[in-house]
């Protein structure tokens, strides 16, 4: 399969047919084969009966149908896993996104070089002026934060190569910092002008409340495209800031004393300094635990803390060949040693002719106190 489209629908019955129809006269003059994955994220009107019908009627058309409702960034992530094309192209499923834009998009994908995605940028956007306003301070300061030069980071029409889709692991709001993401994963990137639509059926699902969310998750990519693989530097950073100020004002306290005669009891700088101390210890004692977790993530996966694009002159069957001829040795057995068990007798048979021992008759006597 050439070419895989995923669309995420929500309670969108009266756009998913004119959406296929578009989709398939554009994709029908790419001349590649092709599938449009729907993932239906837990619709409560016609949606799912829509998508039956269409899945029944065009072999093309391919339906993922959620338990419930769970988000965008998991029915972009479910129709991630259930693409099986080498290029994947997303869109919305409320019409707002052009299918026209796609073949423009493919040919800046395969350009020179080729690239690993392409976003959309919808420059002359139809929706509501406050959301415009807010879209583009959002977009802005995540440019600033990651350095990502997207401006529109929130625009679904995206393509990517197979491979970095399917690597991409998307939670809460994550769809809209995919380009982040993917550059965090060393992809290339680009970016097209592409025609945005006023929505003609159905309800937005979006609201300034997901700006919040969205905050919050840039702050989650942040952290984990900078310090994912070294958080002793933010938790032992801050926690020898700290620290060091804790010893600062100690010493102040300290001049105190022997200058003025203050009572430490009766400073309040002493407990700010013990405070920052044990603060401190705690974020070094933090750093470590998160050093340890992170350490034993990579290795119970088997998998690096990097990513390779691609090998030059490098043949993989001399290496698994290698690999197979000099195994690892088997981890030290740790159990700890055990004394063995030495066989119980069984009592022996008296001899022939032997009389048997007579038992006592009466009350046992009690032990003789000793000495």
């Amino acid at each position: 399969m050439d070419l895989s489209v995923v669309i995420p629908v929500y309670n969108e019955e009266p756009n998913v047919v004119p959406l296929v129809d578009e989709l398939d006269a554009v994709m029908r003059g790419i001349g590649r084969s092709y599938e449009i994955v729907i993932v239906d994220d837990g619709s409560r009107d016609g949606t799912q009966a829509a998508l039956r019908e269409l899945a029944r009627q065009r072999p093309n058309v391919k339906a993922v149908l959620m338990r419930r409702n769970f988000g965008q960034s998991a029915a972009f992530d479910a129709g991630f896993s259930h693409a099986s094309g080498d290029i994947v192209i997303t869109m919305d499923g409320d019409l707002q996104n052009d299918p026209k834009d796609i073949p423009a998009l493919l040919a800046k994908l395969e350009e020179g070089e080729g690239y690993d995605l392409v976003s959309g940028w919808r420059r002359a956007r139809q929706d509501a002026s406050l959301r415009t306003i807010a879209s583009r301070i959002a977009n802005w300061l995540i440019r600033r934060i990651t350095g990502v030069p997207v401006h529109d980071l929130g625009c679904s029409l995206k393509i990517y190569r197979a491979d970095i889709a399917r690597e991409l692991r998307l939670y809460g709001e994550m769809h809209r910092l995919a380009a982040v993401l993917a550059d965090g994963m060393g992809a290339r990137i680009a970016e097209l002008v592409v025609n945005h639509r006023a929505r003609r059926a159905g309800k937005s699902k979006y609201g300034l409340g997901r700006v919040a969310k969205v905050l919050l998750d840039l702050t989650t990519v942040w952290f984990m495209r900078s310090y994912q693989t070294k958080p002793i530097y933010v938790f032992g950073g801050g926690g020898l800031l700290l620290v060091g100020t804790s010893a600062l004002v100690a010493g102040f306290v300290l001049w105190q004393k022997l200058a003025y005669g203050a009572w430490v009891h009766r400073n309040p700088l002493f407990i700010i300094a013990v405070l920052l101390f044990l603060v401190g210890v705690q974020s070094i004692g933090t750093g470590l635990i998160a050093e340890i977790v992170v350490r034993t993530y990579f290795e119970a996966r088997g998998r690096p803390a990097y990513a390779v694009r691609e090998t030059i002159g490098i043949d993989r069957s001399a290496l698994v060949e290698a690999s197979a001829a000099s195994p690892s040795p088997p981890p030290p057995d740790t159990t700890p040693a055990v004394a063995p068990r030495v066989p119980l007798r069984a009592p022996s048979a008296p001899a022939p002719g032997t009389p048997p021992a007579k038992i006592p008759k009466g009350p046992i006597p009690p032990p003789r106190p000793r000495g």
